[in-house]
């Protein structure tokens, strides 16, 4: 199988996974704080990929790398999740515009790459994020009629998909110095170990919860946490990090109707049409070079 195949089928466990994320958060935010939730589920997740790589004896980094990934880790975990999650537990925050929103993330993967790697972005990929943007643009329709406050949930989300967009950039060149588990077991541990201060001070439990959630925080941990972030950037590494980012943009799809079955959310027509479009971005942006190319 090509490289650039096999770096597709990784990142589409990424986004069947990554789609269960916002579901399975909603169900439980009545039961845990958000920022347990959040520390938790990374410390966790962590903690098995840091055992897998004991037990293979390929456990050890440089102190250069260790700042590093504590300082990819606090990106991601501490901040990013953190907004993710805060805002997914705000009330009336619903699980299909935090995913349709989350996924919005390429078009900064793409910018972020473009000023960071000097990436080339083609004229395809510009078109294909300016439909990108107003497809996440319409699913915002809805909050002009409900008032400020229902703004703060879906605003919160956008700044966890910029802040997603350049963590992917940089956690990709980690990647090629130390590898996608053991980058993924360091930042997620250090991540979440930076939070155990802020949750003492806020005098919010650190590890103890109800049992009856169990198992689906060890879900979020090991398969949306674990497994997920480990595919995303084996995906990326083969497929780069401009179009791999792209395949995020199927996340809606799924998520959403993931939403209705099991939260019982309606798919307004702001948000279906907004994810038609965010699902043409990502044709255009894919496949509108190939287009272009006069066949030989």
């Amino acid at each position: 199988m090509k490289k650039w195949n096999l770096g597709y089928v990784y990142l589409l466990i990424t986004i069947l996974l990554f789609s269960t994320y916002e579901v399975v958060s909603k169900t439980i935010a009545a039961q845990i704080s958000p920022f347990q939730l959040n520390f938790v589920r990374f410390f966790l997740g962590g903690l098995v990929l840091l055992v897998i790589l004991l037990i293979r004896g390929q456990a050890a980094i440089t102190k250069k790398q260790a700042l590093q990934l504590l300082l990819l880790g606090t990106m991601n975990t501490a901040i990013v999740f953190n907004l993710m999650q805060y805002a997914l537990a705000l009330p009336g925050a619903s699980a299909a515009v935090g995913a349709v929103i989350f996924s919005s993330n390429p078009i900064f993967v793409n910018l972020f790459a473009a000023l960071i790697e000097k990436e080339r972005i083609s004229v395809s990929k510009v078109v294909g994020l300016a439909i990108g943007v107003i497809g996440i643009s319409v699913v915002f329709l809805d909050k002009f009629s409900v008032g400020a406050s229902a703004w703060l949930s879906p605003l919160l989300v956008l700044l966890a998909a910029i802040g997603f967009g350049l963590y992917s950039v940089l956690g990709r060149k980690i990647v090629a110095q130390v590898g996608s588990m053991r980058m993924n077991a360091y930042s997620f541990l250090f991540g979440s170990l930076v939070m155990v201060p802020f949750l003492l001070i806020a005098k919010i439990p650190v590890i103890t919860f109800d049992l009856e959630i169990l198992p689906k925080i060890l879900y979020l941990a090991i398969f949306v946490t674990g497994i997920a972030y480990l595919t995303y950037f084996l995906g990326l590494a083969q497929a780069g990090a401009s179009k791999g980012s792209l395949v995020f943009f199927l996340k809606p799809v799924f998520a959403s109707f993931i939403a209705v079955i099991f939260l019982n959310e309606k798919l307004s027509l702001t948000l279906v049409l907004g994810t038609l479009l965010v699902l043409m971005g990502i044709g255009v942006a894919l496949f509108g070079e190939r287009i272009r190319k006069p066949r030989m």
